[in-house]
């Protein structure tokens, strides 16, 4: 079991049985409270249960794929490019800013971030502070998970 949350708009923390991971899309940085500090730039990451993938964008940005028991998390902010998107593969959870990125993805869960107007995206739509996810336990159909 693991644990998302939205802790401002621009950064998810994901909090496994290990660690509490925070990335920060607009910062492109992944802080673990590790020795080295905050974690900046493209590369590949083990944190604890938590694998990272930070790919760099044409822009300087930076787009995330995550693995944490199983679930594929793509975290993208809205400087990325649809022909970006593809180095993300298969994704369960997007977090994302632009809601363009949602069909071209497909994922089973959207987590709007920075200023993103949902209202585009066709899915029911779930408000808490924080998601619990167990056993890769994710809706057959597309859900906004709405993070306050």
């Amino acid at each position: 079991m693991f644990e998302l949350e939205l802790k401002n708009p621009d950064e998810l923390i994901i909090h496994d049985k290990d660690k509490n991971v925070a990335i920060n899309i607009a910062e492109s940085t992944i802080n673990a409270d590790l020795r080295v500090g905050t974690i900046g730039g493209a590369g590949e990451f083990e944190i604890g249960d938590t694998s990272i993938s930070a790919k760099p964008l044409a822009d300087g940005g930076i787009m995330y794929r995550i693995v944490v028991e199983g679930v594929k998390i793509g975290l993208v902010g809205s400087n990325a490019k649809i022909e970006d998107l593809d180095e993300l593969g298969p994704i369960d959870i997007l977090g994302t800013s632009n809601a363009k990125f949602v069909p071209v993805i497909e994922p089973k869960v959207v987590i709007p971030m920075g200023n993103m107007d949902f209202a585009e995206v066709k899915g029911s739509v779930k408000t808490d502070k924080k998601v619990k996810i167990k056993n890769a336990a994710l809706p057959a159909t597309l859900e906004i998970w709405k993070m306050d």
